[in-house]
């Protein structure tokens, strides 16, 4: 009889630490599967990197960046968005270099620097085109608009030399008629001017505003004379983008939030918003803004713009005539330099496939 007992003490005991080592076991083995989904969780929230110029035409995303709008929409996207500023220059060798993974450049830029360092990256959105953003400035003293023998201050082989190339072409001046000196955007833009080492600039805002408005300069040619030529494109370098195909969702959510209110009600506070980011007065930056034509202010026009496949080819006439004077792309074909939506891709390519599949 008391063996009897001893057994059945011996068998609850066994079956008590039976229970307890399954239910700590169970803890144990639900703590490591929590931990690891929330490893996992934030292995899959992306680390990418946006770059901006402070142009007055791209403060747009400044404003999207103020107001928290690539945090906000990380978790929708699984996608953690730094916005880096810098100058524009800057911001195209850290592309190059793959220091971040989308930045917005104008067409022929992309064409000038990426394309000629054999760069893959696909444009998914055009945003703007330049409607008197970049111009050649005179001193206003000069009453002589014959340009030849003169030396301007411009950056060499950039959109802004491209503006020169075009008005020389447009008034039948020979290219060796007229001397470029290389010079840095901004202030040794500006400086240039200011302390009469060159004749002449090519400028774009807000240096160009500042010269007109402050120091005696007047426009003797600017992107109005080539309608629709100057073209801001948002690009994403394709690796990025192949492994991170959200990553054009956030980008495009972060500008048609802007967009909504810059064409509706909320213009003025959003137009005050920029200003200040830009570090000018109010007036000044409506002014400024008003010399680029919005071409992606919603996403139907923007897939609309994409597809004009058309407008594109003609404008890119002039710029291959540019790239291939200048020996840019070296023996690469023109072919390979760019693509449309539904080609194959080219090193620079406007992909549509976002902008198609964009749902706000």
């Amino acid at each position: 009889m008391q063996l009897c007992q001893t057994t059945t003490l011996i068998s609850r005991i066994s079956i008590a630490m039976f229970i307890l080592l399954f239910l700590t076991g169970c803890e144990y083995f639900n703590n490591l599967i929590g931990n690891e989904t929330s490893k996992e969780q934030y292995a899959q929230t992306a680390q990418l990197r946006f770059g901006v110029a402070a142009q007055i035409p791209w403060m747009p995303w400044f404003l999207a960046n103020q107001e928290g709008t690539f945090e906000k929409l990380k978790d929708k996207y699984n996608i953690q968005v730094e916005f880096v500023p810098d100058d524009y220059q800057a911001t195209i060798e850290k592309f190059v270099n793959r220091e971040i993974d989308a930045m917005v450049i104008t067409n022929i830029d992309a064409m000038a620097q990426l394309v000629r360092r054999d760069i893959e990256a696909d444009v998914i959105l055009i945003t703007a085109h330049s409607n008197g953003n970049e111009a050649i400035l005179l001193p206003a003293n000069i009453k002589n608009d014959d340009i030849r023998g003169y030396t301007f201050a411009v950056i060499e082989y950039s959109t802004r030399h491209y503006l020169l190339d075009r008005y020389l072409i447009k008034q039948q001046i020979p290219f060796d008629e007229v001397d470029i000196l290389n010079t840095p955007e901004g202030d040794y833009i500006r400086k240039s001017f200011i302390d009469n080492k060159v004749q002449g600039v090519v400028a774009a805002n807000p240096v160009q505003y500042d010269l007109v408005s402050q120091n005696n300069a007047k426009v003797l040619f600017d992107t109005r004379d080539i309608f629709n030529e100057v073209i801001d494109f948002l690009v994403v370098n394709r690796e990025s983008l192949e492994e991170h195909p959200k990553f054009a969702q956030i980008l495009l959510d972060s500008w048609f939030s802007v967009m909504e209110r810059v064409q509706g009600t909320g213009r003025g506070v959003a137009l005050d918003v920029m200003s200040d980011l830009a570090g000018v007065s109010r007036q000044a930056f409506e002014q400024q803004f008003s010399t680029t034509t919005i071409l992606a202010d919603t996403p139907i026009r923007a897939l609309s713009v994409m597809r004009a496949t058309h407008d594109m080819k003609k404008t890119m006439r002039h710029i291959r005539y540019f790239i291939e004077r200048h020996n840019l792309t070296g023996p690469a074909a023109f072919s390979e330099w760019i693509s449309y939506p539904g080609r194959s891709p080219a090193l620079l390519h406007l992909n549509a496939v976002p902008l198609k599949n964009y749902q706000p």
